[in-house]
């Protein structure tokens, strides 16, 4: 027994047709009846094409080439961009778990094309898995929206009870729920990829949409009856899925490239940008935020951190007060715990950098002043940041006890 053998030899001898772990067997041979729209492609795989052209609205977002957004190279993009999306059997994962479509988004032509891939049933897996593999580049991209937890860790263990190996292990995938994260999860109550459509998007669905908690059952009555056509809006919920995310992907780009009118959006994508390492872009971003009425506190204070690291004490001291004019400007209800922290790295900077202790110390006061004023709405946390600038301030004026006495 070779060492392939060995390894795949726990999950026992399957036949061609044998169900590769599944736990629901389709009836045998018993005519498929309902779908329509597309073609079987191969055993048990059926074949279902739709194009948007390219340069359309999808909600309010204009569907761009993704090969075109050059910016998202940063992120690992790289040839021909395939966004990704299962349907499953389930969330809970395990051999019991499988996928029964997969939606696939790419550029074709002037046109944006959605091919989706439904399984008749799991004995025809190991076809529908390697037709899947058929169309998707060596040199490409994978794009998925929370793939890297669920979708491709799904789709490998399949080819593993398969004893197959993807074609796209090992190229380039960018998980796009990670990037929506940095920009929104602030900002929204929810990230998923439904509240991008209703809240950053601006698609609604129509009635046929099936809600994502449905589908395995839907999927396992059609398994008894053959049926597919309350699958229908299961291959609806899947094509959106896949064009919304193609949107979102372009939507991304768009705002990692500084284009929008929303500070906070700048501020968002300069942090991103200077998580890896690019400095000046994230400088730029910030710069023009601080123009735009939302988020300039932010975007002042994160150049006076930017600027505290470089050791330009200067240009750090002028940033952290505009963010603390800004903040000070604001009605606000609720204690705002930044007005602190520009304090706190004010009164740092003048004593320790520029020696001037009377001036940290107009910081210190201000800070305790602040925080008398708020101390109900701050609670727990009060004691230790009271405590701590209330240190601050007798070591101020030790030192300009001792600046006056050596006089």
């Amino acid at each position: 027994m070779g060492k392939f053998d060995k390894l795949f030899g726990e999950f026992g001898e399957f036949g061609e047709d044998d169900s590769l772990g599944a736990s629901v067997r389709e009836p045998a041979r018993v005519p498929v009846r309902g779908l329509s729209g597309g073609s079987w492609v191969d055993d048990g795989v059926y074949r279902i094409d739709s194009r948007y052209p390219l340069g359309s609205l999808h909600g309010e977002k204009v569907l761009a080439r993704p090969e075109e957004m050059g910016v998202m190279d940063i992120f690992g993009a790289r040839g021909s961009v395939v966004f990704l999306d299962l349907e499953t059997t389930g969330l809970a994962g395990g051999t019991g778990t499988y996928a029964f479509l997969c939606g696939l988004g790419f550029s074709s032509g002037s046109d944006f094309t959605v091919v989706q891939f439904f399984l008749e049933g799991p004995s025809k897996e190991s076809r529908w898995l390697s037709t899947i593999d058929s169309v998707i580049p060596e040199d490409s991209c994978l794009v998925t929206y929370n793939g890297a937890s669920f979708d491709l860790p799904l789709l490998r263990a399949r080819h593993v009870l398969a004893r197959s190996r993807p074609v796209w292990d090992g190229i380039p995938h960018i998980d796009l729920l990670r990037q929506t994260r940095a920009f929104y999860r602030d900002r929204l109550e929810s990230c998923s990829l439904g509240s991008m459509e209703r809240n950053i998007i601006g698609v609604t669905r129509h009635g046929e949409d099936i809600p994502g908690r449905l589908i395995p059952e839907i999927y396992m009555q059609y398994l008894k009856t053959r049926d597919a056509s309350p699958l229908e809006g299961v291959f609806y919920h899947n094509e959106i899925d896949i064009v919304s995310l193609a949107a979102l992907y372009c939507h991304v780009a768009r705002l990692m490239e500084g284009m929008s009118q929303d500070g906070a959006d700048l501020v968002k994508a300069g942090d991103i940008w200077m998580a890896k390492g690019e400095r000046g872009r994230a400088l730029s971003l910030w710069d023009k935020a601080c123009e735009m009425s939302q988020a300039r506190a932010e975007a002042f204070a994160r150049k006076g951190f930017m600027a505290k690291r470089a050791k330009d004490f200067k240009a750090a001291k002028d940033a952290f007060l505009s963010a603390l004019g800004v903040l000070s400007g604001e009605s606000r209800r609720a204690a705002d715990v930044r007005v602190y922290v520009m304090l706190e790295e004010l009164a740092k900077i003048e004593e320790h950098r520029f020696k001037s202790p009377e001036s940290a110390m107009s910081h210190v006061e201000t800070a305790l002043d602040w925080l008398r004023r708020n101390r109900c709405l701050l609670g727990n946390a009060f004691a230790g940041m009271n405590r701590s600038m209330a240190r601050r301030a007798e070591r101020l004026m030790d030192i300009m006890k001792k600046q006056r006495g050596s006089r």
